[in-house]
C-alpha cells in the first residue's frame, strides 16, 4: 500500500505492519504540539490516522475484516449483561467485602442505575464556543508532555492508513 505523506514531518521511515505499511518517526517530534492538531485536521484528506506509540508496542496486526466484523452494540450489550450477572450477588449483599490489612475499603458499589444496556451515547455536536477537537487534543498532549509522567518522549509518531482510530490500532496490533 502506498500513500502520500503530509508536509512538515520529522525524519522517519516507512515500515510494514502486517498487511499495512505505516510511517514512523525516528524520534519523538519536538514540535508535536503544533504538528498533532494539523495531522488531525488533515486526517481525512490524507487518509492517515496519527498515533503516538512506543517503538516496541506494535504487536500482531489484525485484518480490518476482523474489526469491521465486530458488531459493537451487540458485543457491549452482551458484556453488560454478563457484568450484571456476575456482580448481582455483590450488589444485593449488604455485607462489605473484606479488605486486606492497612487497605481502606472502597464504598459498596451499588452497580449501574439501569438493568439493561442503554446503548452507546449519542454524538453531540460541538457548540461554536467549544474548542475544536484538534485544539482539545493538542492541549491534552501539551499537558502530558509538561507533566512528564507518561513517558511520551519514548514514543514515536506513527501515521497509519485507516478510516478510524480503531482501524489504525488494529492495523498495527
Amino acid at each position: 500500500m502506498s500513500f502520500v505523506l503530509p508536509d512538515g514531518l520529522p525524519p522517519g521511515r516507512l515500515l510494514s505492519s502486517g498487511p499495512a505499511c505505516v510511517w514512523v518517526s525516528d524520534e519523538f517530534p519536538h514540535d508535536i504540539e503544533l504538528l498533532w492538531p494539523r495531522l488531525l485536521r488533515e486526517q481525512k484528506a490524507y487518509g492517515l490516522v496519527p498515533l503516538l506509540c512506543r517503538p516496541d508496542a506494535m504487536g500482531r496486526p489484525l485484518g480490518l475484516d476482523h474489526v469491521d466484523a465486530v458488531r459493537l452494540e451487540e458485543v457491549l450489550a452482551t458484556d453488560f449483561a454478563e457484568y450484571r450477572r456476575r456482580r448481582l450477588p455483590f450488589w444485593t449483599d449488604p455485607t462489605p467485602a473484606p479488605a486486606p490489612e492497612r487497605i481502606e475499603p472502597w464504598p459498596h458499589d451499588p452497580g449501574p442505575p439501569f438493568e439493561q444496556w442503554p446503548g452507546l451515547a449519542p454524538q453531540t455536536p460541538a457548540a461554536p464556543v467549544d474548542r475544536q477537537p484538534e485544539e482539545a487534543a493538542a492541549s491534552l498532549l501539551t499537558w502530558f508532555i509538561e507533566t512528564g509522567q507518561f513517558g511520551l518522549d519514548e514514543c514515536r509518531l506513527v501515521l497509519v492508513p485507516a478510516r478510524r482510530g480503531s482501524d489504525a490500532l488494529a492495523s498495527i496490533g
